[in-house]
């Protein structure tokens, strides 16, 4: 087992907010694997500066966390508000905050 995060680069579109936010989306991603081991996440990102935050072990792919990357008002505040977000995840279907167990989720609350 190595510590490394698996990162890959998904798209390639020339634009400055692509840029900026690629930069932030690893950051996050990083966040996470640090706080919640081996779980599976994805974070990607939407127009206005919106990072979207998915656990892929969540039976129901639909569900995610957003977070707005423009309101933090410093980096410490975007890490933070990363790492609740992963954990609302968690918390939305059961888990506890920590490392993955290797089962896939599902959520409690549907509705």
């Amino acid at each position: 087992m190595t510590n490394e995060t698996d990162i890959q680069k998904v798209e390639q579109t020339p634009d400055a907010e692509n840029e900026h936010m690629e930069l932030i989306a690893k950051m996050a991603a990083q966040q996470l694997s640090r706080h919640y081991p081996e779980h599976i996440w994805m974070v990607g990102w939407a127009p206005g500066m919106t990072l979207v935050i998915k656990n892929m072990a969540i039976a129901d792919g639909r569900y995610g966390y957003t977070v707005d990357a423009a309101k933090a008002a410093s980096v410490s505040q975007l890490e933070h508000a990363v790492v609740m977000g992963g954990g609302e995840l968690l918390e939305r279907c059961g888990v506890k905050r920590g490392a993955w167990d290797g089962e896939f989720m599902e959520l409690k609350n549907k509705d």
